[in-house]
């Protein structure tokens, strides 16, 4: 399994971890002074879990890096622009299987980018974020040949999420987390092992996920697992010219554009580990797997 990660894509977590170190030194107590009194008391019960009371706000720098294989072709229609006029040629059913057959399709992205979120009620969060993604996209790979995507500059990438966490007890906990993403960008690089010349392209991405796991608190640590869905969507657009004569003799630029939407839908394992330092400080770890394989890194600060 092919991940694309470089030691330039890894500076967004050295940041974060930087950026951890340096908040860590201003909330490591768990206890507050008593000004009144000159001495120290323990805070409330309702401060354990800060982080999920209602009115709280927090923001989460964060790193990602995904990898979903097996996509399947759902439909495909090529453009033409002939010197006899402009038509469309739509896949039917037994080309998209004759694809989905004999040809993969994969996709990987790292995206880096800042989460802003509040909890509007006790134990239910909602965030949106907005990053820079780097994606790597391939279909019709066979032994004869493969198309390549690649961003030749960071895409824009949004997104917006929520959580959900019940106690069950005093240690264990259960958890739910959505999350829905969108990635778009008019400029990516393409790679055509026919030779066919392409002189524009764009591509579109979009998945949303939820997961289900249980939690059960060991100290600062909180280690969790569980199960999750997701649906991952592609569309890449490529067009190609070529110049040619017409019945006349004068030349005329042939066009053809390709439009084709993959999807993907996985039930995949989940687990993850939130290491608190203070009551407004924490990091933690999340992963899916295998297949789509998902890493998501970050820290968060409790406002």
């Amino acid at each position: 399994m092919k991940i694309f990660i470089t030691l330039n894509r890894m500076k967004p977590i050295l940041v974060l971890l930087a950026l951890m170190v340096s908040l860590q030194s201003n909330g490591q107590t768990s206890v507050r002074e008593n000004p009144t009194a000159g001495g120290v008391v323990n805070p409330k019960d309702e401060s354990k879990d800060p982080d999920v009371r209602k009115g709280v706000f927090f923001i989460t720098p964060f790193y990602e890096i995904s990898y979903f294989d097996n996509l399947k072709l759902v439909s495909h229609t090529n453009y033409y622009t002939e010197p006899e006029g402009e038509f469309a040629y739509v896949y039917n059913d037994e080309e998209i299987k004759s694809y989905n057959d004999h040809y993969g399709t994969e996709y990987h992205s790292s995206m880096a980018g800042l989460k802003v979120g509040y909890q509007v009620l006790d134990g239910l969060g909602v965030s949106a974020y907005v990053g820079v993604n780097h994606f790597f996209f391939q279909s019709w790979v066979s032994q004869e040949n493969t198309q390549t995507f690649n961003a030749d500059y960071p895409a824009i990438t949004l997104g917006v999420s929520a959580d959900y966490m019940k106690n069950i007890n005093d240690r264990l906990k259960a958890l739910a987390l959505v999350s829905c993403n969108f990635t778009t960008t008019g400029s990516v690089e393409v790679t055509n092992t026919t030779g066919l010349d392409v002189v524009s392209s764009s591509l579109n991405s979009m998945f949303w996920a939820v997961d289900l796991v249980m939690a059960y608190k060991v100290k600062k640590f909180l280690p969790y697992a569980g199960v999750g869905f997701m649906q991952q969507f592609v569309n890449p657009i490529t067009t190609e010219e070529l110049i040619i004569q017409d019945d006349n003799g004068a030349n005329f630029t042939e066009k053809t554009k390709f439009d084709s939407h993959y999807q993907g839908l996985a039930f995949y394992g989940f687990a993850g580990l939130e290491y608190s330092f203070s009551q407004k400080l924490s990091i933690y770890m999340r992963s899916s797997f295998p297949n789509p394989f998902r890493v998501n890194t970050g820290i968060k600060i409790i406002l």
